[in-house]
C-alpha cells in the first residue's frame, strides 16, 4: 500500500512559515497565477501571515507539494472540504517552478492528493474549476479520471477578457 502522502515524483508536506519565499516567488509569477483565481500581487508580509494563520481546519488538507529526489519546494494543493455530510472537497492546484511543469509532476500531485482525499478523508467526491484555455491542466484532470460536468460561461474577468471555466469533478472508484 502506497504511503498517503507520497507519489511516484512528489511529497504532499505540510506548509511551514518557512516557505514564505516560495509562496511570494509563485504568488507573483503571472506565469503561476494567470491559471489561478488570484489577480493581484501579494506581499512578503501577507504571504508570511497566511502562512502562520495557515493550520487548516479539521477537514481541510493545504500540502505543499514537494520532490521526493530532493525535497524541493515546487508547487502546493489543497483540498477544501463544503458541509462534512455531503463528503465532497473542492481542490485548487499549482505548480509553481516552471521546470516541473513536464515529467508528470502535475499528474502525479493530482493522483496522490486525490488518493489522500478519496481514501483517508473518506470523500465521495472531489471537484475544481479550470479555464477552458489550461489545456494542460484540463488533459491531467482527465488523465487522473475527472469528467466533465458544465461550462460557466463568461465566469470571470481576468486579463482584460471574459472566460469560461469548465467545471470537472470525480467520484469515489473513478481514480486513474
Amino acid at each position: 500500500m502506497p504511503q498517503p502522502l507520497q507519489g511516484e515524483l512528489i511529497r504532499l508536506r505540510a506548509r511551514e512559515e518557512t516557505d514564505v519565499d516560495h509562496f511570494y516567488r509563485w504568488i507573483n509569477d503571472w506565469q503561476v497565477t494567470k491559471f489561478l483565481g488570484a489577480r493581484y500581487v501579494q506581499s512578503r508580509k501577507f504571504e508570511s501571515e497566511w502562512l502562520a494563520s495557515g493550520d487548516p481546519g479539521p477537514q481541510e488538507a493545504r500540502f505543499v507539494v514537494e520532490t521526493l529526489d530532493d525535497q524541493k519546494p515546487i508547487g502546493w494543493v489543497g483540498l477544501h472540504p463544503g458541509f462534512p455530510e455531503n463528503r465532497t472537497a473542492g481542490l485548487g492546484i499549482a505548480i509553481g517552478e516552471h521546470e516541473f511543469l513536464d515529467g508528470g509532476y502535475g499528474t502525479d500531485t493530482m493522483r496522490t492528493v486525490c488518493r489522500f482525499g478519496l481514501e483517508m478523508m473518506n470523500l465521495h467526491r472531489i471537484e475544481l474549476s479550470v479555464f477552458d484555455w489550461n489545456t494542460r491542466a484540463i488533459r491531467v484532470y482527465e488523465k487522473v479520471g475527472f469528467k466533465h460536468e458544465g461550462v460557466a460561461r463568461d465566469a470571470m474577468w481576468k486579463a482584460n477578457r471574459w472566460h469560461q471555466l469548465v467545471h470537472m469533478g470525480l467520484l469515489r472508484g473513478e481514480l486513474r
